[in-house]
């Protein structure tokens, strides 16, 4: 049996490219402005900033939030490359904060030890879709003046003590990239807030540096959007608008929902709650958690994950290498300090196959594969 990763991507997303191909509206943003509006009343935020990928969402948020060169940015090290990334594009220097051994988030009581003059933000991520310690980490920002910028690229569905993520921040962004909860035209993102300066700020940034100031008019009266700033090419087309609204849709109303996720999971956490060698993940109770990912902590993990790729079964590991190991930081800053937590799980964690449209006989497969697995491998 093969348990690869199913995108669901069917005949209501090709009847919306087709719509958008038939219609030639490129220009129109009809489908991006749709897809803002929708994002804004299921989060529940004032402004939404439909982008080209998660990445071009985080790298906006940081320049709408004043990051500049010679500043740093709190972030995690157990993460995708692309937060320290998105900050060392601004020019600014990415400072490691350890993670929590239990949600693999943002640890609330190693930050102040991390904070120096030159640091002016805080970049937490909601890890694998368990939202990060809210209170206790934005009590911290607001004591010494830093805005937040969440990646919530993982975390759509996600809840901290009932509220959807982003809501109280500065600004959040989230993903439509491959394996995301949402998927675009391969990627895709929003940026979300409740600042119309910063959404102001974003969305100029993601049409290079086109703002509000019509001081020309074309040919036929029309005004004329002038570059106000320096920006890039960052706006989500409309094809790609399109199928996230089908998707977001689904998402919304029942084949791919956050529920269908949880119960994924909750049948996990049953069926592998007798086998030793795995930790299934941990839910906090102040978290809703959107299991974009569904990661154990497993004994012998790398002869478990290529036991299970031999069987054709979706596995990965989230993430090999922690980011301070990664050659383009270690080339500009050199070796850093290790941080206990991110290397203990870099050697434990493994991604399951948990999507929303994963079947029981799917499920079962994979929980017998590993069975099996430590039954040769105790």
């Amino acid at each position: 049996m093969k348990v690869q990763y199913d995108f669901d991507i069917g005949n209501a997303e090709r009847r919306a490219v087709q719509a958008v191909l038939q219609g030639s509206k490129f220009e129109t943003n009809e489908q991006k402005r749709e897809l803002e509006k929708e994002f804004c009343e299921y989060i529940g935020t004032k402004y939404a900033v439909a982008v080209s990928s998660g990445t071009a969402g985080l790298h906006c948020a940081l320049l709408a939030v004043g990051i500049k060169s010679g500043d740093e940015v709190l972030t995690v090290p157990n993460t995708h490359s692309t937060p320290p990334m998105c900050i060392m594009n601004t020019g600014a220097k990415p400072t490691f904060v350890d993670v929590d051994d239990d949600t693999l988030n943002m640890d609330a009581s190693k930050i102040e030890e991390k904070i120096t003059p030159n640091t002016k933000a805080l970049l937490p991520v909601h890890s694998n879709g368990h939202p990060y310690d809210v209170d206790p980490i934005h009590e911290i920002a607001r004591k010494h003046a830093l805005p937040i910028v969440e990646d919530a690229a993982q975390s759509l569905g996600a809840k901290y003590k009932g509220k959807r993520l982003g809501t109280v921040s500065d600004v959040v962004v989230y993903s439509f990239a491959r394996h995301k909860h949402v998927m675009a035209a391969g990627w895709g993102g929003v940026v979300l807030t409740n600042s119309n300066e910063i959404a102001s700020t974003v969305r100029a940034y993601a049409t290079q540096g086109r703002g509000k100031h019509y001081n020309q008019t074309s040919a036929d009266g029309a005004p004329v959007q002038l570059a106000e700033r320096s920006g890039y090419s960052y706006w989500l087309n409309e094809m790609s608008a399109a199928i996230a609204r089908v998707q977001f849709k689904k998402f919304r109303q029942g084949p791919i929902s956050v529920e269908k996720r949880r119960k994924v999971a909750d049948r996990y956490n049953q069926l592998l709650k007798d086998v030793p060698s795995v930790q299934t993940p941990v839910e906090k109770d102040y978290a809703y958690h959107s299991y974009c990912r569904y990661v154990v902590r497993a004994k012998n993990r790398d002869r478990l994950y290529a036991y299970l790729t031999k069987l054709n079964i979706y596995v990965a590991i989230h993430y090999y290498t922690p980011i301070y190991k990664e050659p383009y930081y270690t080339d500009r800053y050199g070796p850093t300090e290790n941080f206990p937590v991110t290397e203990k799980v870099e050697k434990e964690v493994l991604t399951l196959p948990s999507w929303a449209t994963l079947t029981r006989t799917q499920q079962d497969f994979v929980v017998n594969s590993i069975k099996k697995f430590y039954r040769e491998n105790p």
